[in-house]
């Protein structure tokens, strides 16, 4: 697609921005940079698929994700219509009063609130293919491997291009602006570490959560149907959870089903310990089995793939402290700047609400330093509110 120039009626403040990552951080922050830049370019490793397809570098793409009010309500802003054409691809919408939670088998009120289930490729697809309509955005496939630096401030980033199989080394992209969206890999600190630039610690937060997810077919249960989500969390294991795991921490934490796209639900089981054996969707059935008619219903249906696990070590955070010492230009979102227990199922809504802190601090008559201090100051007292809440409970 070609490189136009901002939305009509915005006014350019500055020349390129480039987002490193098209993760669904880096899209979001592509939006709201395409209102001020001239050009945004999306630098991106992944080959990208035109259907919703699982990416290599996104290992928990395979499991639940749902967007809660918050970020449903920043995405919904940034592209409007965004929930109806969700909806009508598959996306099942979920009001107050559509979710369940229980604890050890019994209801618990669950809070009031709107959320958009679907799986994380089909919403990744769905932001990308509105972000890539603006005329002033483009993505570009390649692999960041460092930054260019203009005295304090970064001035472009050095990337590898990926010809006839292979990675080719030393390009060159110009940047006004630079956004990490690279995701808990991020070699940011790395580079500028290996620059001599001071570079921010990270916070850790020991959470050592696995993830086993499976699909079930709904074939019986309308589209969208009257509970969309529900989620069973144990203060104990079942009595029937014999899997050897439980020796090695906490044990079952949580069943979470999700309805999504193509009729299916998403079976997701949370489990506070990396040894869990591999488990299957036949597992997944049976721990369900005596867990209230809702989850017995979800995993009714005929298995569609196989079972998927990821492990999540840790919560991480930069620790910025000095945000005036900050190379200017240059900002991290999403996981990179700081990753929550997905338990919480907060990631897409923190990536959406530190894109929208991107909005109009950087203009061409401004002191770059100054407005990226301003910049981060605001984000970490997004994150603040996030992480004392959610980062390793």
């Amino acid at each position: 697609m070609a490189v136009g120039r901002a939305p009509r009626g915005a006014r350019a403040s500055f020349g390129i921005a480039c987002v490193l990552g098209g993760s669904i951080a880096g899209l979001l922050a592509a939006r709201v940079l395409a209102a001020y830049a001239e050009q945004v370019i999306i630098l991106e490793r992944d080959l990208l698929a035109d259907e919703p397809s699982v990416r290599p570098s996104v290992p928990q793409g395979r499991h639940g994700h749902y967007l809660q009010p918050e970020g449903l309500a920043l995405i919904e802003g940034w592209f409007p219509g965004f929930t109806r054409e969700a909806r009508s691809g598959g996306a099942v919408f979920g009001p107050p009063g559509h979710q369940s939670l229980f604890t050890d088998g019994e209801p618990v009120k669950f809070p009031d609130m709107t959320v958009l289930t679907a799986s994380r490729p089909f919403l990744e697809s769905q932001i990308r293919r509105r972000v890539m309509a603006l005329a002033n955005v483009r993505i570009v496939r390649g692999r960041a491997t460092g930054l260019r630096f203009d005295g304090r401030a970064v001035s472009g980033v050095v990337h590898g291009k990926y010809r006839a199989g292979q990675w080719s080394a030393g390009h060159i992209l110009d940047a006004d602006v630079t956004v990490d969206a690279m995701g808990r890999g991020s070699r940011l600190s790395h580079w500028l570490a290996e620059d001599g630039r001071s570079a921010p610690g990270v916070e850790r937060v020991p959470v050592r959560v696995s993830y086993a997810t499976a699909a079930f077919s709904r074939p019986s249960a309308p589209r969208e149907p009257v509970t969309a989500t529900a989620l069973h969390q144990f203060t104990e294991p079942p009595a029937d959870d014999r899997r050897p795991h439980a020796a090695d921490g906490p044990g079952l934490a949580a069943i979470a089903i999700y309805a999504v796209e193509g009729d299916r639900w998403q079976v997701v089981a949370m489990t506070y310990s990396r040894n869990q054996v591999p488990t299957t969707a036949s597992d997944l059935r049976s721990l369900c089995a005596s867990l209230p008619p809702v989850f017995r219903e979800a995993t009714s249906g005929d298995p569609i793939g196989e079972a998927a696990t990821f492990f999540y070590r840790d919560s991480r955070r930069r620790q910025i402290s000095d945000p005036e010492s900050c190379p200017a230009g240059l900002v991290s979102v999403g996981d990179s700047a700081a990753s929550f227990n997905p338990v919480h199922g907060l990631g897409m809504s923190s990536a959406a609400a530190q894109a929208a802190i991107l909005a109009g601090p950087f203009t061409t008559d401004g002191d770059p330093a100054a407005q990226t201090a301003g910049l981060i100051r605001q984000q970490q007292k997004v994150i603040d509110e996030k992480w004392k809440a959610n980062a390793g409970t």
